[in-house]
């Protein structure tokens, strides 16, 4: 990759800040019904209908004060954070299995004197692409989850990414609000080595960032694991099992009790029918 300081991010007399301003003004359309089906990579009916997902401009707002040209950053997915990012002009992977999408973003960069020779675009899935990854021996200075969102997809990112990311950098996880990326935001705020800094907000609390402060180490597995405090977890089972499970260290002494008293044994009969009954 170029220097910095020999690839200006954007043309001169134009700031970061200005072509930030232009970005949020008018935001383009990036994606598209069909994207990352393949077929339609050379479909021009692909291109009708596009939207723009793009993350919130309250976050774009803050990541330019996060990220400054020296760092390296990662993205899963891709959009206006990836145009944000080159207008900042960091050393960037952009991870996101679609090409259509890449294509848009440079097309728009290009048109707005917003160099991309910084970018790497790797048109792929990120469960594909993680494991593999190759940074020349560099620690990820800030990473943005924001690929796919079915479970365990944000799981299977966040893994990865953190053997790259170096203690003191920057975690961000966008659409909380989805049940299947809110759980990475649960375990991250028990975690001794993430602290969170932020829950950014546009119209919903729904972007958290982290800050990495310790290496995650478990040498007792899950026991290991602030996460896991609530052990035994049995909010899975219906009502009446989890009461069971819950009262189970006192029924047999009371089953026993209760069968021991004449005048109480129908009591005993139906406890045990009705514990029996939630099993």
């Amino acid at each position: 990759m170029s220097n910095p300081a020999d690839n200006p991010s954007v043309s001169r007399g134009q700031s970061i800040e200005a072509a930030l301003k232009q970005l949020l003004e008018k935001p383009p359309k990036l994606h598209g019904p069909k994207d990352p089906d393949p077929a339609a990579e050379n479909d021009r009916s692909a291109e009708k209908g596009l939207v723009s997902w793009g993350i919130q401009p309250s976050f774009l707002e803050l990541l330019i004060k996060m990220v400054s040209p020296d760092k390296l950053t990662l993205e899963t997915g891709s959009g206006l954070s990836t145009v944000c990012l080159a207008i900042i002009g960091s050393e960037h992977i952009c991870v996101s299995p679609s090409p259509q999408e890449h294509d848009r973003i440079r097309h728009y960069c290009r048109e707005h004197q917003i160099s991309t020779e910084r970018i790497r675009f790797i048109p792929m899935k990120s469960h594909a692409v993680l494991p593999y990854l190759d940074t020349g021996g560099r620690k990820l200075d800030f990473a943005l989850i924001d690929g796919a969102h079915a479970f365990p997809e944000p799981i299977f990112d966040y893994y990865y990414i953190n053997k790259h990311l170096k203690i003191v950098g920057i975690l961000a996880v966008d659409d909380l609000d989805i049940s299947s990326v809110g759980i990475l935001h649960k375990f991250l705020i028990t975690e001794p080595a993430y602290q969170l800094v932020k829950t950014d907000w546009w119209y919903a609390l729904k972007t958290g960032i982290y800050r990495k402060v310790g290496d995650t180490h478990y040498p007792l597995d899950w026991l290991s694991q602030r996460f896991n405090c609530r052990y035994p977890d049995l909010s899975y089972l219906p009502f009446q099992a989890r009461v069971r499970e819950r009262l189970r260290p006192v029924e047999v002494k009371l089953r026993v009790g209760l069968g021991r008293v004449p005048g109480l044994r129908g009591a005993y009969h139906q406890l045990t029918a009705w514990l029996e009954k939630g099993s």
